[in-house]
C-alpha cells in the first residue's frame, strides 16, 4: 500500500494520504455522481488500512467528522456516505462483502482495498492526517466539505518535484499555488466568495501561508491584481515563496509588481 510517514514541521513524523488528483481537480458532484463526502470516506479508509490492504470503517466514525447527530431519523450525510461506497466498488476501488442495505451506524465495514485501483499510479497528492483533524474536528464557520476540497484542490497544484529535473532545477518548480480566484471557482463549482473564505480559514488554521504579490498594469487598462501565493506551511516555505514570486514575473513578464489595489480577496 501506499501509506507512509515521514518529517514535517517539528520534525514529528505524520501519516499521510496518496490522493488521486482527478477526483478534486473537478466538481466530484457532476463529474463522478458522488458528494463531497467521497473525500473523507476515502481519507477514513486509507488511514485505517492495513499492510494487507484490509480496512475497518463505520458510517458513524465518517459522520463524526462533521459533527452530525446520529438519530434514528437517519440524515442525508448517512446515505451520501452509502452511495460512495457503492461508487467504490462499482469502480473497483474496494470491495464489501456486506450488503450496503443492512448497514448501521455502527457496523463495522469490513474492506478490502485494492491498490491499482484505490490509490493514483500518476498524478496524485499528498496531504496530512494531521491535516485533516484540523480542518474537519476543528470548530468553523466554513462548510466543512468545501473547506476540505479547496486544502485538497490546493494541495494537487502544489508541485511536489517529483523528477530528476525539478530536483535538479527547483526554482523552476515552487512548491506553491498561484491560480486565480476564478479559475479555480470553475474548476470546483464554487463560488469565488466561498473559496475567499475557505483560504482565508486555512490560513488562520496555520495549514497555509500566504504572501500578497500586488498588482499588474497592462498598457492603458486599470492596475489589476495578480493572484497571491500560497503555500504549505512546512520548513523552508520562504524560499519556495521567492521561487513562486520569480515565477510569476517571469509569466507576466515584469521586474516587478505594484502595490495592491483595491479589495484584496485571493
Amino acid at each position: 500500500m501506499y501509506c507512509r510517514s515521514y518529517e514535517r514541521r517539528n520534525t514529528i513524523k505524520r501519516k499521510f494520504t496518496r490522493f488521486p488528483k482527478k477526483y478534486v481537480q473537478c466538481d466530484i458532484q457532476k463529474e463522478y455522481g458522488v458528494s463531497r463526502k467521497f473525500y473523507i470516506t476515502y481519507i477514513l479508509i486509507d488511514r485505517y488500512c492495513t499492510i494487507e490492504n484490509y480496512s475497518w470503517i463505520t458510517i458513524r466514525k465518517i459522520l463524526s467528522y462533521y459533527g452530525l447527530k446520529t438519530t434514528k431519523n437517519r440524515p442525508k450525510a448517512f446515505y451520501e456516505v452509502l452511495d460512495v461506497l457503492e461508487f467504490m466498488i462499482n469502480n473497483k476501488m474496494i470491495t464489501i462483502t456486506q450488503d450496503l442495505d443492512y448497514l448501521s451506524y455502527d457496523t463495522g465495514i469490513e474492506i478490502e482495498v485494492i491498490p491499482n485501483n484505490f490509490y493514483s499510479q500518476q498524478k496524485w497528492l499528498s496531504a496530512y492526517a494531521g491535516d485533516f483533524d484540523v480542518i474537519m474536528v476543528d470548530e468553523s464557520t466554513v462548510n466543512k466539505d468545501v473547506l476540505l476540497l479547496s486544502y485538497l484542490y490546493i494541495n494537487s497544484y502544489i508541485n511536489t518535484r517529483q523528477t530528476a529535473k525539478e530536483m535538479e532545477s527547483p526554482e523552476q518548480y515552487p512548491q506553491a499555488f498561484y491560480k486565480t480566484l476564478s479559475s479555480m471557482a470553475q474548476d470546483i463549482s464554487m463560488s469565488q466568495m466561498s473559496i475567499d473564505k475557505c483560504l482565508k480559514e486555512l490560513v488562520r488554521k496555520g495549514l497555509l501561508i500566504k504572501e500578497t504579490v500586488g498588482s499588474l498594469k497592462h498598457n492603458d487598462h486599470p492596475p489589476k491584481n495578480v493572484p497571491n501565493i500560497y503555500v504549505l506551511n512546512k520548513e523552508g516555505y520562504q524560499q519556495e515563496i521567492k521561487w513562486a514570486l520569480q515565477k510569476l514575473k517571469e509569466i507576466y513578464k515584469v521586474e516587478h509588481f505594484e502595490k495592491p489595489k483595491g479589495k484584496i480577496n485571493m
